[in-house]
């Protein structure tokens, strides 16, 4: 299993700065990426997560994207299985204070 090391990079914002956007992906070249979602837990197991997946792979469709990945934490990944998404790596995470999370490299077309 691959390690990888956190890229943190903290936003700092002041009225007189601006920050860069993202680079926007290009759809015949790339996959759409999902970054991240998350569901109240008094709202979990109501479909509501299914839902914000299924908008995710339509509006990546929309844009013109074959295909879409995401990191997954492992609590989400029988979602995106459910949802198509393969199982493409799985690694450790280093976080600050010597703990590591497992996490989940998932693809799927769209």
């Amino acid at each position: 299993m691959r390690r990888l090391e956190p890229a943190l990079h903290p936003v700092r914002w002041r009225p007189d700065e601006r920050t860069a956007p993202d680079r926007l992906l290009d759809p015949q070249a790339e996959p759409a990426k999902i970054r991240a979602f998350f569901v109240d837990p008094p709202a979990a197991r109501r479909g509501v997560g299914s839902a914000l997946l299924q908008h995710c792979i339509d509006a990546a469709a929309a844009a013109g994207f074959t295909q879409l990945e995401l990191v997954a934490t492992m609590p989400g990944v029988p979602l995106y299985l459910a949802g198509g998404f393969v199982l493409a790596e799985r690694f450790d995470l280093a976080l600050p204070g010597g703990v590591t999370a497992p996490m989940a490299l998932m693809q799927r077309a769209v």
